[in-house]
């Protein structure tokens, strides 16, 4: 296209773009808007990371457990046969089992018996006087009489209990004594012997002395009889 038309039409172009332009103006006017107010707030770069996973626990390795010893292995004896004898071999009579003789059961003599000591009771006699033995039992059981202080104790068994555990108590010397040892002494509920004393004596202190000796030891004898109603049991014995 020669220049002057083409001029002509780029002209004619842009004035048409201009006209239609300002008529789109002019028919729709331009409004601005009141600016608005933002809150903003900043965050540090490190909170908008993500968290750091936690580190996995390290578990230490497990030792493997040892192998299990081998058991022992029994071997079972090897069994010999024994040898067989050869045809020159000389039997032995057998040898006799001697069995020695059964020694013939010794008879030992038995303990010898004691001899029963019967006593009357305190009802037999007056209060106050001595009561005797057999004839014959006082050097046996060696109390020759006694006496009570309570002439209502009407129980023989238990005077002839207490006169034998006194008479096994009682160790006569050997050296003899003109006057036999008088010893006083009380027997309470219990059985206690209390307050022994010598009334009477032989002349021999050492004798005097086993006399006490052998009430002393008696104690406790058994308690009195639950039937009599007395604290104690008063009792005079004299020792032969």
């Amino acid at each position: 296209m020669p220049w002057g038309p083409a001029t002509v039409l780029a002209f004619v172009l842009h004035a048409a773009v201009l006209v239609g332009l300002l008529v789109s103006i002019a028919s729709r006017p331009m409004h601005y808007a009141a600016p608005r107010a933002v809150a903003v707030r900043l965050l540090s770069a490190g909170s908008l990371r993500a968290p750091a996973p936690a580190p996995e626990p390290v578990v230490a390795p497990q030792p493997a457990p040892p192998p299990a010893a081998p058991k022992p292995k029994i071997e079972k004896p090897v069994v010999e046969e024994a040898p067989k004898p050869s045809k020159n071999a000389v039997l032995l009579p057998a040898k006799e089992d001697k069995k020695k003789p059964t020694p013939p059961p010794v008879s030992r003599p038995g303990r010898a018996a004691e001899p029963a000591v019967s006593l009357p009771s305190a009802n037999d006699e007056p209060p106050g006087t001595a009561t005797s033995g057999p004839a014959g039992a006082g050097g046996t059981a060696g109390i020759g009489s006694l006496k009570l202080d309570q002439a209502d104790f009407k129980y023989p068994v238990y005077i002839e209990r207490m006169v034998q555990i006194i008479s096994m108590n009682w160790f006569k010397p050997a050296q003899s004594v003109q006057t036999s040892p008088i010893v006083h002494f009380e027997i309470q509920r219990d059985g206690t012997v209390t307050e022994p004393r010598i009334v009477t004596s032989s002349g021999l202190p050492f004798v005097d002395r086993a006399a006490l000796r052998a009430v002393i030891a008696s104690s406790p004898l058994p308690p009195l009889p639950a039937e009599y109603g007395g604290p104690h049991l008063g009792i005079q014995v004299v020792f032969e």
